[in-house]
């Protein structure tokens, strides 16, 4: 536990740190996240860029306080290390969103292949896991780019998410996986304190799509991979989409919804979760805390579903089922059609 609270705490203090030097030289650069560019911006002023920028030094720092990482997390990192960096292009020029796109599945494509990712439960058709790996990682990265969103919530929903990979590697015994997501952890706590309702500090893309891609990857290492070494529940192929249940949900909801009304699916709106939750009459500081209490509730299902039976699987995903169901009820109740 000494190194998991190690990372923890180094990656919280040189987030910190790094986040309020990141605003200072975003506002001197000109680096700034101006209201009104895209369609669901909420922001009355510009707010500086450089979230990422403080999050993956605190990263890379806390895992070099706690001793490294483990090998077959070696690909993801380096994934999410690219993904910063084109992220940081697409906020200082904004990139298409198909070129955006393709790009990440450039890189996931990199991560699976580097890392030898796959969905172990899929080996009796050779490849498919490691496709069906591909396409989850590139769902989650545009997911979680996608919640980036409002003020405070894509951090929010990372650092729990984070925090059941913690939880789910001491349970597989892997003590340095641990550490690795608890750095994640602490270094997205650090950043959330300038972060918050009201943000003086952004993520941008070079932070909330590399923490799609941590996320995601890290969801397969925890629950997909003990299945190959004959251990766990067939079930604990599920419990990634409750690791990120309400960014994936939010995705969904939000295409269907320009779909159904034939605009554009990449094109942005204000129909994500909180935009609706703000509709209800939910305050900022609100809204984030309700979208955080429900990604609570969700994720740590996951946790049940590693070693369920069948019993206790249906009834994890039942109350999880009913959780979606009552979100969507209540968005719905005031669809003013933006």
């Amino acid at each position: 536990m000494d190194s998991i609270l190690l990372a923890a705490g180094v990656a919280f203090v040189v987030a910190l740190g790094a986040g309020r030097l990141a605003m200072a030289m975003a506002i001197r650069l000109g680096f700034l996240d101006r209201p009104g560019t895209e369609a669901h911006k909420q922001q009355a002023r510009a707010v500086p860029y450089g979230g990422g920028f403080a999050v993956g030094l605190a990263l890379a720092a806390a895992i070099a306080a706690a001793g490294g990482a483990p090998r077959h997390l070696w690909a993801i990192l380096a994934g999410a290390a690219v993904l910063l960096a084109i992220g940081a292009w697409d906020d200082r020029r904004a990139m298409k969103a198909k070129v955006k796109l393709a790009f990440q599945g450039v890189v996931a494509a990199a991560v699976v292949w580097g890392g030898d990712l796959a969905i172990d439960s899929m080996k009796w058709a050779p490849g498919l896991g490691h496709v069906a790996a591909w396409v989850w990682l590139v769902a989650v990265s545009n997911a979680y780019n996608l919640i980036d969103h409002a003020d405070g919530l894509s951090g929010t929903v990372g650092a729990i998410s984070a925090l059941v990979l913690v939880i789910g590697s001491l349970v597989a015994g892997d003590v340095q996986a641990a550490a690795v997501w608890a750095a994640l952890a602490g270094g997205l706590a650090g950043f959330l304190v300038w972060n918050a309702p009201p943000a003086r500090l952004y993520l941008g893309d070079a932070g909330s799509m590399p923490l799609g891609l941590l996320i995601g990857g890290g969801a397969l290492t925890v629950t997909y991979w003990p299945q190959s070494q004959g251990a766990g529940s067939p079930f604990a192929l599920l419990a990634p989409l409750l690791v990120t249940a309400i960014p994936l949900f939010d995705a969904f909801v939000v295409a269907v919804k320009r779909w159904r009304r034939g605009r554009p699916i990449m094109q942005g709106d204000r129909n994500h979760i909180s935009h609706r939750l703000r509709r209800l009459g939910l305050g900022p500081m609100a809204s984030l805390c309700a979208v955080g209490a429900l990604q609570m509730s969700l994720a740590a299902g996951a946790l049940q579903l590693r070693t369920a039976d069948i019993g206790h699987a249906m009834t994890t995903l039942a109350q999880a089922f009913g959780v979606l169901l009552a979100v969507l009820l209540l968005e719905t109740t005031r669809d003013d059609g933006v």
